[in-house]
């Protein structure tokens, strides 16, 4: 049975604008206590608003496949925010596309084809699943199950957008729960970021964007070189506040604040007390790469 709908913009409606100097973005502070990433019992379902449309996201089993997040929802409330980011027309690689919620909202945005990728078996059907709940046409969806790190695309994309699991790694508390693959990454937390990185040639065509939900607890400033090494520009969206997600990890609160604490001594991990921010950051390609174009 479905527990009652949840609002997921409930939380980016409430939100307090204030100027962050640093990167000339928006920030967004999102108040202690408003549930996304902190769920005591996590929803099964909940609505939406996406550039002119109201969309629906449910999932059969929040422990399989992990219902929206704050921390996710923050880059579809940027791309809310900043209407002028192009999403008609595109082709998408969602990469970790868990129950489907950036597929959909592209889809419904225009988006010419989305092909969503995670590593997840059970993604594909919750992803499908709500692509169909909300009218959108299916056959401009592909659902891939792989590893990034293996993932061979027929072609670059005009856009990839990702929000990667951002939190150290602990034999403690890491499982293969969904909510555990989908939130740790590795000992520092950059795991798939630096999948993301390593792979953003194979994936990005000439002139198109790499759109990232990145977390300060993994080091920002290190992507941001790593591609700007390699000619991407970058323009931050939107910055958003949050609370770290410690109510998922209850029982093994102070080992997570211990390894990130240990990050954060070392220069690659920032927040304060338990709150820390996501940075909705585009990542540009050049247009001329001095290689032959591909198309998808």
């Amino acid at each position: 049975m479905l527990r009652k709908p949840a609002s997921l913009t409930k939380g980016l409606e409430s939100m307090t604008a204030v100027a962050d100097v640093r990167t000339q973005a928006r920030r967004r502070v999102l108040p202690a206590g408003v549930t996304g990433s902190l769920w005591s019992a996590r929803p099964t379902c909940g609505d939406y608003e996406f550039r002119g449309s109201t969309l629906r996201i449910e999932v059969t089993d929040p422990e399989e496949v992990l219902f929206p997040t704050d921390c996710g929802l923050s880059l579809l409330g940027a791309l809310q925010t900043d209407t002028t980011f192009e999403l008609a027309n595109k082709t998408v690689l969602d990469v970790g596309a868990g129950s489907g919620v950036y597929t959909v909202a592209l889809l419904a945005a225009g988006a010419a084809h989305v092909t969503a990728l995670d590593v997840n078996t059970a993604s594909a059907a919750a992803t499908r699943a709500n692509v169909l709940r909300n009218g959108l046409d299916a056959d401009r969806l592909t659902c891939v199950t792989s590893d990034l790190a293996e993932y061979a695309p027929t072609g670059r994309f005009d856009l990839v957008v990702t929000n990667p699991p951002h939190l150290p790694h602990d034999p403690s508390y890491t499982t293969a729960e969904g909510l555990e693959v989908a939130l740790v990454a590795g000992r520092d937390g950059r795991s798939l970021y630096d999948v993301v990185v390593a792979r953003a040639d194979d994936l990005v065509a000439p002139g198109g964007t790499l759109l990232v939900a990145h977390s300060s607890l993994a080091d920002v400033g290190r992507t941001t070189r790593e591609l700007g090494n390699r000619g991407y520009t970058a323009r931050t969206l939107e910055v958003y506040e949050m609370d770290i997600p410690l109510l998922a990890y209850a029982e093994h609160k102070q080992t997570l604040l211990g390894h990130l604490e240990r990050l954060r001594d070392s220069g690659s991990a920032t927040f304060e007390g338990d709150r820390f921010t996501v940075h909705a950051v585009a990542f540009q390609r050049p247009a001329t790469t001095g290689e032959p174009e591909e198309t998808r």
